[in-house]
């Protein structure tokens, strides 16, 4: 019997470690709720597609400004991120008044969530 216990057991051990190699050695697959990491290229057009949408949204902000009588004269930059709906104004004004108008043309735009201004006042030489 105890020849027979060792033989069984032996068999029962091969069996047992067979089975678990090849569990451990089967390939990953991913499932529906697995995450993969995007590739270069698909990164690279995801941050064009970023890029694309802020000189949109930048653009917008400008023609809102350009349309706007008070704001003749002056030299303003627009800075925007689309996904927080951030603009930052930079530039010059001829007077203090012309920073409000600017921040509230800016803010009536779609998609702008909050107006920071970097606006100096143009001091004549």
């Amino acid at each position: 019997m105890t020849l027979r216990y060792q033989v069984l057991t032996g068999a029962l051990a091969v069996l047992l470690s067979t089975a678990a190699l090849a569990q451990s050695a089967a390939p990953a697959t991913a499932t529906a709720g697995d995450t993969v990491a995007p590739t270069k290229a698909q990164l690279r057009a995801e941050m064009r597609a970023d890029r694309a949408a802020n000189h949109a949204l930048a653009k917008q902000v400008r023609d809102a400004l350009y349309k706007n009588k008070d704001l003749n004269d002056t030299d303003i930059a627009v800075f925007a991120n689309k996904r927080t709906g951030k603009i930052i104004l930079a530039g010059t004004i001829l007077d203090e008044s012309q920073d409000q108008i600017a921040q509230d043309a800016a803010s009536k735009v779609a998609g702008v969530q909050s107006v920071q201004t970097k606006l100096t006042l143009y001091a004549a030489p």
